[in-house]
Parts: C-alpha cells; sequence; structure tokens
C-alpha cells in the first residue's frame, strides 16, 4: 500500500469514527497566557526557501546580461537572452536537487554557499556544453561566461549572508521556528523534551504538554514542564496559538488509546506524529521523520501547507483580481439597484468561522431590508421570506450577493475554493451544525472559500436537514483530502453552471 493510499484510507477511517467535537474549554492562566504569547504570525521556511530561488534567477539573469554589457560576445543577442534565462531555470533545478532550498542548508551558512557555488558552477557548465553543440562558435563567449559566473557568484553570496543573518535574527524573536506540542506523561516524555530543547537554538520549540487523562491529580511535571491540560484542553490551545506539530508520546498505549487521541485532533490544521514503537492505527503511513535519534511516525500532515500554500495563495489572488475586474460592472449596477429600493448600506457583514475555527467578518451584498437584516444567521431565509428585499431575492437565488467576497480573498480571509463559511450561530431548527455532524469543526483545517465542492455537487442553500449538513460536511472533507491545484481550478469553472441548476438557493 503506497503513503497516499494509506494517508486517504486512514482519513475516511478518522472521518467514519466521527471525530469528537471540543466544547468550548476555559484554559488556565498559564495555558492562556502561553497561547496568546503564541499567536503571532510566523514565517514559513518555505517562503525563504521561495525568496532564495527568486533571488538566485535574478542574480543570474543580472549578471548575465551585466556581463554581457561589459564583454559584448560575439552571439546574437536572442541566444544570449535564451541562455541567460536558460541558465537560471537550471540552476533553480540544481540547487532544489542538491537541497539548497531546504531549512536545514539555509540556516547554515557554509553548506548554503557550498551548495549555491556547486549548483552555479555546475548550471554554467552543463549550459555551456549544451550550447557548444547547439550554436556554432560558441567558444567565443567563453569571456563572457566566465565574468558571468563572477558576477552571478559575488551576488549569491552576498544574498546568502544576507539571509542567513534574517533567518539568525527570526529564530531569536521567535517569528521563525516549529512548535510543538507533547501529548503523554512521566518520563516517556523525557528524552523527547531532552531534543526538543537541544535544537531550540536551531527553531525547534517546546510549546507545552497536554495528558490525554482527565484526571489532573495523576499528572507531575517533567523536566521543568507542568501539564496544561487534556485533550480538549489542547484542541481549545491550539484554536488560539499556532502550532505546527502533535507529538503522541505513550509507548504502553493500547492502539484503541491512540486512535481515540488521533480522533480528538483530527479537527485541528496541525501535523500529528506518534513516537516509534506507540501502537498506531492501522492505516496510517509508514513514513518516518526524526528529532535526533527518535524516530517519529508521520500520521497526517497539515492539509494545504508549505508550497501548496504558497500555490494556493498565488490561485486566489489571480482569480479574485480577474473576478473583480470582470464583474465590476455588475457589482456597481447592483449597488445602485439596492440603494434605490430600500434604505441603508448596500454592503451586509456578518461574522463567520474562519480558518481554525477563527471568526473572520464576510462581506455581502445586503439582501433584507435593513431593520430585518439577521447578523447571527439564527433564523435561516427561507422561501418568500418577507425579510428579503425584490433585489435580494434575485440576487440571493443566482448567488450575487456574494460577489464582494472577492475582496475578502484579496485580504487573506477566504480563499476561491473551499468550505463554504457558515455564520457563527448558524443552525439546523434548534441544534447548531457542529451538533449536528461531529466532524464539522475538521472543515475549518484550510481556509473556507468563495465556493467550493459540496455547492457545485448541489449542496448549498437553506441547511434545514442534519442530512444535508452530513453531506456538505463530507463533501468539504473529501476535498480537503484530494486537494490540488486543479481540483480548485475545476470547481470555479463548474461553479457558474451549478448556480444555474441548484434550486434550494433562495
Amino acid at each position: 500500500m503506497n503513503e497516499i493510499t494509506a494517508r486517504k484510507k486512514l482519513f475516511a477511517e478518522t472521518y467514519r469514527r466521527r471525530p469528537h467535537a471540543a466544547s468550548s474549554r476555559l484554559l488556565s492562566g498559564h495555558a492562556m497566557a502561553m497561547a496568546q504569547r503564541l499567536s503571532n504570525v510566523t514565517v514559513r521556511p518555505s517562503v525563504l526557501a521561495l525568496t532564495l530561488c527568486a533571488l538566485d534567477a535574478t542574480a543570474i539573469v543580472g549578471g548575465g546580461q551585466v556581463a554581457a554589457d561589459l564583454v559584448m560576445p560575439a552571439l546574437e543577442p536572442l541566444i544570449i537572452f535564451g541562455m541567460i534565462w536558460l541558465g537560471a531555470l537550471v540552476n533553480m533545478g540544481v540547487t532544489f536537487l542538491a537541497g539548497g532550498y531546504g531549512f536545514r542548508a539555509m540556516r547554515e551558512m557554509a553548506a548554503s554557499l557550498v551548495v549555491g557555488m556547486a549548483s552555479l558552477l555546475l548550471s554554467i557548465m552543463l549550459l555551456f556544453q549544451g550550447m557548444d553543440y547547439l550554436v556554432p562558435d560558441a567558444y567565443l563567449a567563453l569571456g563572457w561566461v566566465q565574468l558571468w559566473v563572477l558576477i552571478a557568484a559575488a551576488f549569491m553570496v552576498l544574498v546568502r549572508f544576507g539571509l542567513y543573518l534574517r533567518i539568525m535574527q527570526l529564530t531569536r524573536t521567535g517569528r521563525l521556528e516549529h512548535r510543538i506540542v507533547l501529548v503523554g506523561a512521566g518520563d516517556d516524555l523525557a528524552p523527547l523534551i531532552r531534543e526538543i530543547q537541544r535544537d531550540r537554538g536551531r527553531g525547534r520549540r517546546l510549546c507545552g504538554i497536554f495528558d490525554d487523562r482527565t484526571s489532573r491529580s495523576r499528572v507531575s511535571a517533567v523536566l521543568g514542564f507542568e501539564p496544561m491540560g487534556d485533550i480538549n484542553d489542547l484542541v481549545a490551545f491550539a484554536r488560539l496559538a499556532k502550532i505546527d506539530t502533535v507529538i503522541i508520546s505513550i509507548p504502553k498505549a493500547p492502539r484503541e488509546r491512540i486512535e481515540q487521541l488521533i480522533e480528538r485532533l483530527f479537527v485541528l490544521p496541525i501535523d500529528i506524529r506518534v513516537v516509534e514503537g506507540c501502537a498506531v492505527p492501522e492505516h496510517s503511513s509508514r513514513r518516518l521523520s526524526r528529532i535526533g535519534p527518535i524516530k517519529l511516525l508521520e500520521i497526517y500532515e497539515r492539509p494545504i501547507g508549505g508550497l501548496k500554500a504558497f500555490e494556493k495563495r498565488v490561485f486566489d489572488i489571480v482569480f479574485a483580481l480577474i473576478g473583480i475586474i470582470l464583474f465590476a460592472p455588475l457589482m456597481l449596477f447592483i449597488a445602485l439597484l439596492i440603494k434605490l429600493e430600500s434604505r441603508g448600506p448596500v454592503l451586509f457583514k456578518q461574522k463567520r468561522h474562519g480558518f481554525n475555527n477563527k471568526p473572520i467578518e464576510v462581506l455581502k451584498f445586503r439582501s433584507m431590508y435593513v431593520d430585518q437584516c439577521d447578523a447571527t444567521a439564527v433564523r435561516a431565509v427561507r422561501r418568500g421570506d418577507a425579510r428579503v428585499t425584490r433585489i435580494g431575492r434575485f440576487i440571493r437565488r443566482a448567488s450575487i450577493d456574494e460577489l464582494p467576497q472577492f475582496f475578502n480573498v484579496l485580504r487573506g480571509e477566504l480563499s476561491m475554493v473551499g468550505p463554504r463559511p457558515h455564520a457563527m450561530a448558524a443552525r439546523t431548527g434548534d441544534i447548531e451544525y457542529d451538533q449536528v455532524a461531529d466532524s464539522y469543526s475538521a472543515r475549518h483545517k484550510v481556509k473556507p472559500g468563495v465556493t467550493g465542492w459540496a455547492q457545485i455537487n448541489g449542496w448549498r442553500g437553506e441547511m434545514n436537514s442534519s442530512e444535508k449538513i452530513h453531506q456538505r460536511v463530507k463533501h468539504d472533507l473529501y476535498y480537503i483530502e484530494n486537494w490540488s491545484i486543479w481540483f480548485d481550478l475545476k470547481i470555479v469553472l463548474l461553479t457558474p453552471w451549478s448556480l444555474v441548476t441548484t434550486k434550494n438557493a433562495y
């Protein structure tokens, strides 16, 4: 069974077991203070890697052009232009394959320089060797190539030195660190704590330990770290703090106990690891990572993290800008009709659940009379609802009222595609959504979207039954597990057709 198949089977198994939806918790003073300190946004290593990659390309393209202006090789300008950009692409590929854009290499000045310079020389050698076969008299450009390498190398040395200083500064201030929480108790945690603390200067940080047992009388401090609560406290803590990884270290626990812990943590947008030697779920992958000599089995990965998050953000910005430009005349026309029909603001703002359950303020065109707007969405809009204006009925039916959410996408609160954000108090009858479906909170492991997989499959509009809620959650979790840029593009392209065919939005 390959790794992707194993991960999907485990995801499906965990979903079918209906992960526990933790109720609101009042954290201890120590846990709350720590969560508030860890609530700041951190810098991802992938951002630094992309920055270094872009600067390498700039160094090679700029160095090649400056060298060409100084030496003026006996080659056609178009050939020089092609060689410069091809050299940049080859260098980025060679550096990537050599691990030069990995965080371990970037944070070690010597390793970064060695890999960077070796990749540059190898890239230019490969390029020049290829050109020698394709371009007659390419050897006449040897002086240009030599100057090109010198200029590019000088700039790349400066870039790597500056990046090294930046990494050190971010690490000291806590903005570049891998934040870890441990689950367990007693001496089983001691070796892991020592290894994490040994790497403190390199960006690893132990943010706390939690005991899965509810009896607080059993827990005791481990190497100066006091347990901060049980698993429900951990879920509440991770909602407030920016946590990267939870590691479970309970070697003697039965598999059922480990599975119950994973079910509780399933709703969080975090990596989940289990120390080797612990019982693990049947369908978990066997991919290993390490902290010092301690091996960790990777159970779940953060959905859409690292480079994938960057790709999705670029996709969001591009399509949000296209949407704003394309629909600007329509949005202005709708705003005018709203103002002409009833008094009040054109836009309606509503608090909704965002990424990791955090509240966001979503924009919509106002579709109700201003004195009857329901910001809490306790009472869902129904067919023929007297609160809805005439223009409101049309824009709600066609989902035109949601066009202002393109601006939410640009602000980073929404994604173009993702689980639709629900109002904070949205409910079916008298029951809130998260009490209808136990896995409901797992939808918030990624940013909510303007459109989503559930919506194009007909699950939009009024959620007036538990079956509709379960179907929406099922489709949302399928999207999270199977995300790709192409999947996003497919959903965006199918959205207009779904708006035409869906009948339960009003």
